[in-house]
């Protein structure tokens, strides 16, 4: 039985030329959160259990990279975009550093950046993680 591998999924961010996407080099976890609230849609007569429906939906990506440098496209690009207060967009590929095929974009979106933390420990690498926030409905979604 085939298992999905994390290591197979890769941050990539937009370059300044519209379409067109460099990874992020150094990136150690990715993780997608969804979440909706809920509508109550209970009556009286449902009376003693209360019923829900679920609302809008809501995507965070909480990612963590080392950057592994020289990274101009890529942690360069995101370094300079956190600083703005406008979104950006991202993907997520499946198939590696390898994945330039379009059928290997999984998730694809406009993000903002936020909760951008740089961790310079001793005797570890640079740690950098941050927390995409989706800015609009992503244009593709086809993860599981």
């Amino acid at each position: 039985m085939a298992k999905l591998l994390g290591n197979n999924y890769r941050l990539w961010i937009e370059s300044a030329t519209a379409g067109t996407f460099n990874e992020i080099k150094g990136n150690t976890a990715l993780k997608v959160n969804r979440s909706s609230d809920l509508i109550d849609t209970a009556a009286k007569s449902d009376f003693p259990y209360g019923t829900n429906a679920p609302g809008l939906k809501s995507m965070t990506i909480d990612a963590t990279i080392y950057p592994d440098l020289p990274d101009t496209n890529g942690y360069g690009r995101l370094e300079a975009r956190s600083q703005q207060s406008d979104p950006t967009a991202f993907q997520i590929r499946k198939n590696g550093s390898s994945g330039a095929d379009p059928a290997d974009v999984v998730l694809e979106g406009n993000f903002y950046i936020g909760n951008y933390n740089t961790d310079m420990g001793k005797n570890a690498p640079v740690q950098v993680d941050f927390q995409l926030a989706l800015a609009e409905a992503p244009t593709i979604d086809t993860l599981a």
